[in-house]
């Protein structure tokens, strides 16, 4: 409701008038603190600290609820936006990238109306920092924003149906640590962005990459990530390379995961997890030779007392590649999860997780790991309504191209 009253004022020019003078007044009585994110997608007031105003040329996801007046406007210096498409073929990838902060969105049109999207590090994390580079999670822009934040359904990875938004994946739970101390995470955020571009882009295909560096027991590390989209295709593929770049051996432990809030963001109420041949009720682990892709599905857990009365979405993830998870789980809680047998329910009702882990792994100096993954949305049994994992079959090698040598 706030949102659509402040569309409809500032659509008018007395609200541009209005937001104009409210932004001069601030500016003039020093009460606000101007942090640029540099996107010039348009004008926002947020509430500060000490009673102090922020203004931003962006909104992104995090700052929504410190939102006092927005002024949405299409960006004012288009050639600093970075890289931008917008073809017109009815089946088609569309997107905005700013490489010198690496953040973005693609979306992916289909024939029928329907849009896959992926916010790609528009989002301010659990700490209030700002991730750049290849990570999913966040909101459109402002102007862009079609589901609105009475829902944030259009966050992360999200599919629209012709109707309404549906929550996919949201911003990604993914950290780095030293196989020395595993419980010591580095958070993306906290990663040295070195850093991105797109570095292919065709009627069929988009790729973006990020570079960072990260130091584990005093090594420096480098991380490469490279994700490929496809047009016609409700999934990307996300190559992630980690080099040790130091002069001795060094270790590291790789986490990726997210509590998905399949169907409706900020909801886990609905969710069950499912793999090739079941569905998941309880708290596990599952064998990542064995499996080699999982989901959430959107269907009503009975082992949580749920009914068979949600929208049916799911999503999926898939390792593929030689360096395959060394442990993959679900539960209602990150880092933890009942010992089999036990038969905890997935119960909680924004937490239920999916998550997977690598190491510790070994590195030689100059030695590098290269994680893959296909992350997206299951299409659907049209019989039993039953969730079902695209083909992602993908020749590594495409990848190459796009990361440094080993």
């Amino acid at each position: 409701m706030v949102k659509r009253i402040l569309h409809s004022l500032f659509s008018s020019r007395v609200g541009i008038a209005c937001a104009a003078a409210v932004v001069v007044f601030a500016v003039c009585t020093s009460m606000v603190r101007f942090r640029p994110y540099w996107h010039f997608e348009g004008i926002y007031v947020l509430k500060g600290g000490n009673g102090l105003l922020e203004i931003k040329d962006d909104l992104v996801l995090g700052d929504e609820n410190r939102l006092v007046l927005a002024l949405p406007a299409q960006p004012l210096l288009r050639f600093l936006r970075g890289d931008v498409s917008y073809a017109t073929d009815a089946t088609r990838l569309e997107h905005e990238w700013y490489r010198f902060d690496g953040s973005g969105h693609v979306k992916g049109h289909f024939a029928d109306g329907t849009i896959f999207l992926t916010c790609l590090s528009r989002y301010l994390d659990s700490d209030g920092r700002e991730t750049r580079g290849v990570f999913v999670g966040g909101e459109l822009p402002y102007h862009l924003n079609q589901a609105g934040n009475e829902t944030l359904n259009d966050t992360g990875v999200s599919f629209y149906d012709g109707n309404r938004w549906f929550h996919l994946w949201c911003n990604v739970n993914e950290s780095i640590s030293p196989w020395s101390n595993p419980s010591s995470t580095i958070a993306p955020s906290l990663w040295r962005f070195l850093d991105s571009r797109v570095a292919k882009q065709t009627s069929e295909e988009l790729v973006i990459t990020s570079s960072h560096e990260v130091e584990l027991d005093g090594l420096p590390f480098r991380i490469d990530r490279a994700a490929r989209f496809t047009a016609g295709a409700r999934y990307f593929t996300l190559a992630i390379r980690i080099t040790n770049v130091g002069q001795y051996p060094g270790g590291y432990y790789y986490v990726y995961g997210d509590e998905p809030w399949v169907g409706n963001y900020g909801s886990s109420i609905g969710n069950v997890g499912w793999v090739k041949d079941r569905l998941v009720p309880y708290e596990e682990t599952i064998n990542p030779q064995e499996h080699h892709w999982a989901g959430y599905f959107d269907y009503g857990n009975e082992a949580a007392g749920e009914e068979h009365n949600y929208s049916g979405m799911a999503n999926f993830i898939e390792w593929k590649g030689n360096v395959t998870p060394d442990l993959v789980y679900f539960s209602n809680k990150i880092g933890s999860f009942a010992p089999p047998g036990s038969r905890v329910p997935l119960n909680h009702p924004n937490n239920r997780v999916l998550f997977l882990q690598w190491g510790p792994r070994l590195l030689a100096s100059g030695q590098s790991n290269t994680i893959i993954l296909s992350i997206g949305m299951a299409d659907r049994d049209p019989v039993s309504g039953f969730p079902v994992k695209p083909d992602t079959t993908l020749d590594p090698a495409l990848l190459e191209p796009f990361l440094p040598p080993r």
